[in-house]
């Protein structure tokens, strides 16, 4: 027996099920209850906003690290029955850069030597990504490589360059896949479809899953991945009670795997107790009939214009920039009225560079900060990730891709220098083909000050020392930490920044170290990578910050983002801009085929791309809706900012002006 909290989004299902788990922990013991969130930074948040008094082992997870725990825990039956011996080979997980950095390697080779891809302009590593995403699509689905086989083949239709495409696709696939599985080398889709296969259909593992744990917790159950929700039937199934939540207008994290109505047909039936929230604390009165009318004009194709007092004013140009200069007056002088900056939310399908330094520089101008959440945060943005970074190449002697700016904020931060000396010997390193200099040789040990040029020396000295130790990456990495960074009152991002990438680059070289003699080689390439930020901007980091600004975001990351409740202003941005309808598929990849929805009718064509297009939008909206409390502003421009005209139809279904 079960029960759902059911209702739109804001509506506090959330803040419900958060009460749940305080109550049933204080009476039975947190470890007694599994929490599944959906992210790892909800983990964080969940964990941090916790008020018990006694409080024994947390068992809250997303539903990817609730898998690997169990693997690595149950792992030498799991192997017993993989291998059929005794034999332990203990098992590897690959983090999301790993497993693309190694795939991108399969892709580079084929394409050298084979012509694979030929007239896919993508890079390997943006080739790789699409691959894994099959791979991963596929075990979510609970389907083995035969059946992704199938799908992929299938959905190319007769299609001659699609079908050679796919057919490459999968040749790498299970290349990528033998190699993972041989080596105990797992990424994402391997542990799944493993976990899956030898622990989910063992009636004594779920037993003992059943005699751990009392309540299962869930939140945004259509979120979940189907093989997520198998595992939660089972549990259900086998005398856990659960207890989950599930948005009505959540749909719109299709393209990574979650099925809402695989979850509806799954969870809404006789066992359960269905509980409807009409409340909303996060959007005004008149959200409710908005969102009725937006998904009757929008997902159902009715020819009426959606009117709503919720809908405040449209700002108009021909040209983008000016668009931009208009809504960025418009949110200054919401800011001199009292609203405060976060609770101001600027959002459109593509936040690009125009978009986000037009509004920087028109808030900082005013003394207001811009908060970009779709920003990629690269590790080498990160003050002192860079430095570790910057200190590795120096200490290998490959600083040929080191900047004289990411050299010069390092040594700001290393010898405490301000910008200007920083920046001249920076300047002094570069012009010596970037090798530490002397600095009585260059005259500079007066120019920058005692004190720093004190700490240069002993930097220099260090370098030195370690570079005749002939040390590993990761045990550089952490010596650079304890003994030179450390001392610096380094903040949590900073701190966080640097254990991710060490455990990054540990993780790396015990991948690379059980099949690949050349380690320096393919290490090299993997730093490179990182330096240039390829892999960086959403796997290394749990989530963001919430700054006290504007927040700059795209549908998905606004409402993906657990820090963002709500807001009181919102501006939609670009709304005649086709980017609002994407498709879900790719050159290489389609989410749709690997639903169960697919294997009723198996078939793909522009109508039915149309359709999950429509209601993808619709279910952004609506949840933006949900998240308004004061008013909606609508902006567009007749040419984007590379001078072309938009023709999307969204902006054709709103009338603002009662028209």
């Amino acid at each position: 027996m079960y029960k759902i909290y059911s209702g739109n989004t804001g509506s506090g299902k959330t803040s419900k099920l958060k009460t749940e788990y305080q109550q049933l922990a204080a009476e039975l013991g947190s470890e007694k209850i599994l929490l599944f969130l959906n992210s790892a930074r909800s983990v964080s948040q969940f964990r941090e906003e916790l008020d018990l008094k006694l409080m024994g082992n947390l068992n809250i997870y997303t539903y990817f690290g609730f898998v690997n725990q169990q693997l690595n825990k149950n792992w030498p039956a799991v192997e017993r029955k993989y291998s059929g011996s005794n034999q332990l080979i203990e098992p590897t997980f690959m983090n999301i850069e790993t497993s693309h950095f190694l795939m991108s390697n399969y892709v580079a080779k084929y394409r050298k030597n084979r012509s694979y891809f030929r007239s896919i302009k993508a890079r390997p590593v943006q080739i790789a990504v699409q691959l894994i995403d099959n791979l991963n699509l596929a075990a979510f689905n609970m389907l083995d490589f035969k059946e992704l086989k199938q799908r992929l083949l299938g959905w190319t239709q007769q299609d001659e360059e699609r079908r050679e495409y796919a057919e490459q696709s999968i040749e790498i696939m299970k290349t990528f896949r033998d190699f993972s599985l041989n080596y105990r080398l797992f990424d994402y889709s391997a542990a799944v479809s493993l976990f899956n296969r030898y622990l989910l259909a063992d009636q004594d593992y779920l037993f003992n899953l059943n005699q751990k744990y009392n309540y299962l917790l869930v939140d945004d159950l259509e979120k979940m991945v189907p093989a997520g929700q198998e595992l939660i039937k089972s549990l259900t199934g086998a005398g856990i009670n659960g207890i989950f939540t599930f948005n009505e207008s959540g749909g719109f994290n299709r393209f990574f795997g979650g099925n809402p109505a695989a979850a509806k047909k799954r969870f809404f039936n006789s066992e359960a107790e269905i509980l409807e929230i009409n409340e909303n604390y996060t959007a005004a009165a008149a959200s409710s009939e908005l969102a009725q009318e937006i998904k009757a004009v929008v997902q159902e194709r009715k020819s009426n214009l959606v009117q709503s007092p919720l809908l405040l004013e449209e700002i108009d140009s021909e040209l983008r920039g000016e668009m931009l200069i208009k809504v960025g007056k418009k949110i200054i002088s919401l800011l001199k009225k009292g609203v405060k900056a976060d609770q101001i939310a600027v959002i459109s399908p593509k936040i690009d560079k125009v978009l986000s330094f037009s509004l920087q520089q028109i808030l900082e101008k005013n003394g207001y900060q811009l908060s970009n959440f779709n920003r990629s945060k690269r590790l080498i943005d990160i003050p002192f990730a860079r430095a570790l970074l910057i200190l590795y190449l120096f200490h290998c002697e490959r600083t040929n891709i080191v900047g004289v700016s990411s050299l010069q904020q390092a040594l700001s931060l290393l010898l405490e220098l301000d910008p200007l000396r920083s920046y001249i010997l920076a300047e002094e390193i570069a012009a010596s083909g970037m090798k530490l200099i002397d600095l009585d040789d260059s005259g500079l040990r007066d120019k920058i000050n005692f004190q720093a040029a004190e700490k240069y020396d002993y930097l220099k000295d260090w370098l030195q020392d370690k570079k005749e130790e002939e040390l590993e990456i990761e045990v550089f990495f952490q010596l650079v930490f304890s003994e030179v960074l450390a001392p610096l009152d380094p903040s949590q991002e900073d701190i966080f920044a640097c254990r991710q990438m060490i455990e990054s680059v540990a993780r790396f070289h015990q991948a690379v170290e059980n099949f690949h003699q050349e380690k320096d080689d393919l290490s090299e390439r993997y730093i490179n990578m990182i330096y240039e930020g390829t892999l960086a901007a959403e796997t290394l980091f749990k989530g963001q910050e919430k700054e006290a600004g504007v927040i700059l975001a795209s549908p998905y990351k606004f409402l993906f983002s657990p820090e963002l409740a709500g807001v009181d202003y919102l501006f939609l941005l670009d709304i005649s801009s086709s980017d609002w309808m994407q498709s879900i598929a790719k050159e290489l990849v389609n989410p749709y085929i690997y639903t169960e929805q697919w294997q009723q009718k198996n078939e793909w064509d522009d109508r039915l791309d149309q359709k999950i297009r429509l209601n993808q939008l619709s279910d952004f909206l609506i949840s933006l809706i949900y998240k308004v409390k004061k008013g909606i502003y609508i902006a567009d421009s007749f040419l984007n900012s590379s001078g072309k005209e938009q023709e999307g139809p969204l902006y054709r279904w709103f009338d603002v002006r009662g028209e």
